[in-house]
């Protein structure tokens, strides 16, 4: 015997608007996608790619953080460097004046003059050696400060000393940590020791620019030398001033290798940045060629279903008799 099963018309009507929403919920994601660009919006769309996309953005982070500390750091070495320049330029107009000092047609009133626009350098020169940076460091202190806020060079006022070419009554004393961090793989350093830059070369007892300065001031000064005393003091200064120049030089050369290892390290960084960029690319987001044909296909699909839904609707019994 044949058995004969009986489809409700109701339940057909059911089926086919479950079928209908759900094509219309795959159109909506598929046009969602196709709006945002990507594949992998939530967890939930791809939990494995989405693990792998986060641990990519959080490699990108930490490769951002080091570029961000690097051009801070490029900063600075190009403050320095023109701060250096500045010195540089200073060493070179205290070398003038001292050799100018030593010529024997000189009175005591010129070579006063000399004396006074070579304490003005001497004083523009301590102020430079304190530059500080956008984030208040000075740029000069080495490995860190004795103590906080405190400046590299401080000058104070001591009991007169009687030296050769007549009494020194003030000394620059160095008040950072001496030594100079070194350069990483990803890093410079933000700040130099400026005790290496400013401070005694250690060949002599003191000839650091301060001490230097005030040994060419002092005997300028001095009427009391005679011209032999007075020309081997302002050579013995003008000797040590090429030092502390050749000081500032060296420290110019190692700035401006930091600077080209500077932009070595941020090509390096950026090839990174990319290289991450592009993996979490590929685990999130879209083919937009082959997402646009699934988009039609599945418009097509929904529009057809709505015009066969339609035809359906009107395959009732009353309309049949009618």
């Amino acid at each position: 015997m044949t058995a004969v099963f009986r489809v409700a018309t109701a339940y057909s009507y059911d089926s086919t608007i479950n079928r209908l929403q759900q094509r219309g919920a795959q159109l909506a994601e598929a046009q969602d996608q196709l709006s945002s660009g990507k594949r992998v919006r939530r967890i939930s769309d791809d939990p494995t790619a989405a693990a792998l996309a986060e641990r990519e953005q959080a490699r990108m982070q930490r490769i951002q953080s080091d570029q961000r500390a690097l051009e801070a750091a490029r900063r600075n070495i190009e403050l320095a460097e023109s701060t250096l320049g500045t010195v540089n330029d200073l060493y070179l107009r205290a070398k003038e004046l001292i050799v100018r000092g030593g010529n024997g047609v000189l009175n005591a009133n010129d070579r006063n003059t000399l004396a006074d626009e070579l304490e003005g350098l001497r004083e523009r020169i301590l102020a430079l050696s304190n530059t500080q940076d956008t984030l208040g460091r000075p740029l000069f202190m080495g490995q860190g400060m004795i103590s906080a806020g405190a400046q590299p060079f401080v000058e104070s006022a001591v009991a007169p000393a009687p030296q050769t070419y007549g009494n020194d009554n003030r000394i620059v004393q160095w008040q950072g940590l001496a030594g100079q961090s070194a350069p990483t793989e990803t890093s410079l350093p933000h700040v130099l020791d400026g005790e290496r830059i400013f401070g005694p070369s250690g060949t002599q007892a003191n000839d650091s620019i301060w001490e230097t300065l005030d040994r060419a001031i002092i005997a300028l000064r001095n009427n009391g030398l005679s011209p032999a005393q007075l020309a081997g003091e302002l050579g013995q200064a003008n000797a040590n001033l090429g030092v502390r120049l050749d000081a500032v030089l060296a420290a110019r050369g190692q700035l401006g290798d930091w600077l080209n290892r500077a932009d070595a390290v941020q090509a390096a960084l950026k090839a990174r940045e990319d290289y991450h960029i592009e993996q979490q690319s590929e685990l999130t987001d879209l083919d937009m060629v082959e997402a646009i044909s699934r988009f039609q296909t599945q418009q097509l699909a929904y529009q057809a279903g709505l015009s066969s839904y339609a035809q359906v609707q009107r395959l009732s019994l009353f309309q049949y008799l009618a």
